[in-house]
């Protein structure tokens, strides 16, 4: 091997010595980023853990009556374990009251309190908190992380390799340079050497490390350039998921193991998911610790029914296993849902995943049912499609999900035996429904028999036991449910609110007209928003109070109401404000187009939906303040709204108003809910439900009728209805409320 001239030498190691100089900065960079990360996580866990100290009364120390002076250390000014924070025996002994082995208990009573803090504490931020500057730093130095992406694992790999490299033999390939007659006197060894330090650096050069240097910083200079705290926050503001799944991979906040978690499965279950290669090279979302073990216990179990609590990311569970199957040479998967869902279905499978869909409704579902079962993919249709598609043409479906499986419901329903058929030919089979289904054992039961006919067989004879231990252990290999408080502890807080509004003399009128009518039943509960002018409605004006107040706090609003009169009226007096309407007869395309769009409204935006439509499968979570604007019959049906927005995702605390009239059968309405917030909930089917509503409302209507004098003689027909003011006012006294006059 000859030796090279001095230029090719200088210009080889001055081209590798500047790409070196290039990605060191890059690294250490983002060495300097991952160490600001941790040491704002450190920080806001130190405060957090502070503020919990300081919420735990010092009375906490006797925890097993261990004697200690509480009444000596008050005294002393000591009221909360915060107090204790720093406090040593010595200091303890010098206050009257404590001795020496009392010091000493407190000192370890207050330690081991604290420990107990720290191991259970977990991070809790919102977009209201943005304006702590630890808090707004955190959250960039996240945002970072997640712009900048793997790129700098990919830098820091590239760099471990080529700078030992280039250190290494710079030095010896320089010294090649030195003039000829003293090269003539080096032994063949260190010529050896020399040369071959420079042919290591030439390969270095060859294998394209310069290149991929230049690309690589090009690259992540790219992926931050609009890091900034205002991004960063708006980001999170906009939704929280992927920063808190951010934090737990950082951090190793894991619930996996959490016993709420696993639902008293089977150790050797538990280990044999935990344990399952999960293979998520075909998703672009990062999954939350539950999500993963969900993922995990679908594919494991193969034939299951996913009970997560809306907001918790079923859709995301379910898209995992698919792309995992797909990763491994699986094609044809099915998604079974309500039409009003299907688009939400499109969209989170292209946003979260690498998966191709298509969408088998309408009047062309035949051919694009061939298409489905010609080249595969993830095929997304309904309920009332999969009756009318030639499903013994299809010889095998990868894997089944069904969506709000609770709607299956009736054995000899058409809908029922064609998702039979179609479970038969799934090797996977995933129902999902965030109904509690606890309460509806008969109908959890149909369900698993779909998915594991010999399982429910055997839990059909503990259905008498179905809340027991022995039950849901049995039921733990088909059937995972997790609820909020569990696994999103971070997120923000809920805060509830009846709004009680005395009702203004006009309105009175129109409550004793609603009561003397035939259908009363229905029109006292829309009394307020009755009025000839809407600017009257007491429920709208603080309605329109409560918008204001969203608006001046940087808030979006979603108002629900079941009667469609009510959504016009109110979307009326909202005016410009009114984002947009979203009710029954709106197409499921054009629901989630609003949705998408009302991200991007300004702050005081507002959605008007009617609570059955707006209710169920769509993300809101950029709006904060949720209004319903009467009382709905069943707990879950406001439950199912609220969950719009308070979901994984939502960065602010949610601010629920419920808008009831005072002195009227709201009041009533409300003290069944309190009471038996479960009576309607615990029905299988809405003809039940509908039942048990006309007669406990009609008992309402009387109850209401006795107290203001109204008898039978009194009622009058619809087309009465005008002629009945003057009476009404006699009926009524509204001498204590005339400020609506």
């Amino acid at each position: 091997m000859g030796r090279p001239d001095k230029t090719t030498v200088q210009t080889l190691i001055r081209e590798l010595k500047a790409a070196d100089k290039k990605l060191s900065e890059t690294a250490v960079e983002i060495a300097t980023h991952k160490k600001d990360v941790r040491l704002y996580y450190v920080e806001l866990c130190r405060r957090g853990v502070e503020k919990s100290l300081g919420e735990v009364p010092v009375e906490s120390l006797n925890t097993e009556s261990d004697g200690i002076n509480i009444t000596a250390l008050k005294g002393a000014g000591i009221l909360t374990l915060k107090d204790l924070s720093g406090k040593t025996s010595d200091e303890l002994k010098s206050i009257q009251g404590i001795g020496d082995v009392m010091a000493q208990k407190i000192v370890d009573n207050a330690t081991a309190s604290k420990i107990k803090i720290e191991k259970n504490f977990v991070l809790r931020i919102s977009g209201d908190d943005t304006s702590d500057p630890a808090v707004e730093g955190f959250i960039t130095e996240l945002y970072y992380r997640m712009k900048a992406g793997n790129i700098g694992e990919e830098v820091e790999a590239l760099r471990n390799v080529s700078q030992y490299q280039i250190l290494e033999n710079a030095p010896k390939a320089e010294a090649i340079n030195v003039a000829g007659i003293k090269w003539l006197f080096y032994s063949e060894k260190t010529k050896k050497e020399r040369l071959d330090a420079f042919e290591t650096l030439k390969e270095l050069k060859e294998s394209g490390y310069v290149e991929k240097t230049e690309e690589l910083v090009t690259s992540y200079k790219e992926s931050i350039k609009d890091v900034s705290s205002g991004n960063a926050v708006a980001s999170f503001r906009s939704n929280t998921a992927p920063f808190f799944a951010l934090i737990e991979s950082l951090f190793g906040k894991n619930a996996v193991k959490d016993e709420e978690q696993v639902m008293g499965l089977p150790e050797d279950v538990i280990k044999a998911i935990e344990d399952f290669p999960l293979d998520t090279s075909l998703m672009v979302a990062t999954l939350r610790p539950y999500q993963d073990f969900g993922t995990r216990y679908i594919l494991c179990q193969q034939r299951v029914l996913l009970g997560d609590e809306m907001g918790l990311g079923k859709t995301m569970q379910a898209i995992a296993a698919m792309a995992h199957l797909t990763a491994g040479g699986l094609t044809h998967f099915a998604v079974v849902c309500p039409v009003s869902v299907m688009v939400n279905w499109g969209r989170e499978i292209e946003k979260h995943s690498k998966l191709k869909t298509i969408t088998v409704h309408g009047d062309n579902r035949d051919s694009l049912f061939e298409e489905f079962k010609e080249k595969g993919g993830v095929m997304i249709t309904t309920y009332e499609t999969i009756v009318r598609l030639d499903l013994e043409s299809c010889k095998k479906i990868n894997m089944l999900t069904v969506d709000e499986a609770h709607y299956v419901k009736n054995p000899s329903a058409q809908r029922t035996q064609a998702l039979r058929k179609l479970a038969a030919l799934s090797e996977y089979c995933l129902f999902m429904t965030g109904t509690p289904l606890e309460n509806r054992v008969d109908e959890m039961v149909f369900l698993i028999s779909m998915l594991r006919q010999n399982l429910s067989t055997e839990i059909r004879g503990m259905m008498d036991v179905s809340k027991a231990p022995e039950f849901r252990e049995k039921i733990s290999p088909v059937y995972l449910r997790r609820v909020r408080e569990d696994v999103l502890k971070e997120l923000p807080e809920k805060l509830e609110s009846e709004e009680w509004i005395d009702l203004t003399s006009r309105e009175l009128v129109l409550y004793g007209k609603a009561l003397l009518s035939k259908n009363a039943s229905t029109k006292i509960r829309k009394v307020s928003y009755e009025v000839d002018d809407i600017k009257d409605s007491s429920k709208i004006n603080r309605l329109l109070e409560l918008c204001a107040e969203a608006k001046a706090d940087g808030r979006k609003i979603v108002v629900f109401s079941f009667f469609l009169g009510i959504i016009e009226k109110v979307a009326q007096a909202l005016g410009e404000d009114c984002f947009g309407i979203i009710t029954g007869a709106i197409p499921s395309e054009e629901r989630q187009k609003i949705i998408d769009d009302f991200a991007g409204a300004p702050d005081g935006s507002v959605i008007v939906s009617q609570i059955i439509a707006g209710g169920v499968g769509l993300n809101i979570q950029c709006a904060s303040v949720v209004i319903i604007c009467e009382p709905q019959w069943k707990p879950s049906t406001e439950n199912q709204a609220i969950s719009r927005c308070y979901r994984m995702g939502q960065s602010r605390s949610v601010l629920v108003y419920r808008l009831l009239s005072a002195h009227t059968v709201d009041e009533d309405i409300m003290q069944i809910l309190r009471e038996k917030s479960d009576v309607f909930d615990n029905f299988a089917d809405e003809s039940q439900i509908d039942e048990v509503n006309k007669k406990i409302m009609d008992e309402l209507v009387e109850k209401e009728r006795a107290r203001l004098g109204i008898t039978k003689e009194d009622l009058i027909d619809d087309d009465q209805e005008d002629d009945a003011k003057e009476e009404i006012s006699s009926i009524i006294d509204t001498s204590d409320n005339k400020e609506g006059d």
